[in-house]
């Protein structure tokens, strides 16, 4: 008996779902092949000269902005290092509408110069149609940031990622 009812909660499902439109994803992810590093300890805004998948979701260099209303879910991931051999903290962290986002701060000490590693800054948020989000790193001191590598018969090792998709 309990086999029949879960077959037939299920055969409703699917005949339900069958019928539904599905509304088509919305997304995008970003990245960027240009070291970018402080030149004091003040905020920069994250550029990122390739969209390298996208629909819905439109990239102008850095400046993302959501097509509708609805909850998004955001990484900014950043390949953090220097090239100067200067050390202290490297710090990302995401805006909305030109406003920092609570809590989405991160940050990482540089202490050798040959040291890199990936800082994560995510969050789920909800936006409305034409918000903006962005990218923005801080260096402790000028010559940090992020930082591309391009190993010999690898992919490349973008400066950042930034995927955003919308959840509902």
């Amino acid at each position: 008996m309990k086999a029949h009812i879960t077959a037939a909660c299920l055969s409703i499902m699917l005949v339900t779902l069958s019928g539904a439109a599905f509304a088509a994803p919305v997304y995008l992810q970003s990245s960027s092949l240009e070291d970018q590093f402080a030149t004091d300890t003040k905020p920069k805004l994250v550029t990122m000269n390739s969209t390298d998948a996208s629909q819905g979701i439109t990239n102008n260099n850095g400046v993302v902005t959501v097509p509708e209303d609805g909850v998004y879910f955001v990484v900014a991931a950043g390949q953090i290092g220097t090239k100067s051999g200067a050390k202290g903290t490297v710090r990302l962290w995401l805006r909305q509408n030109g406003k920092d986002v609570d809590n989405s701060n991160c940050e990482q000490a540089i202490l050798d110069p040959a040291y890199t590693t990936v800082l994560v800054s995510q969050g789920i948020g909800e936006f409305k149609k034409g918000d903006t989000v962005q990218p923005v790193f801080s260096g402790s001191t000028p010559g940090l940031g992020i930082i591309v590598r391009k190993p010999d018969g690898e992919a490349a090792v973008p400066s950042i990622i930034f995927s955003i998709y919308k959840i509902n």
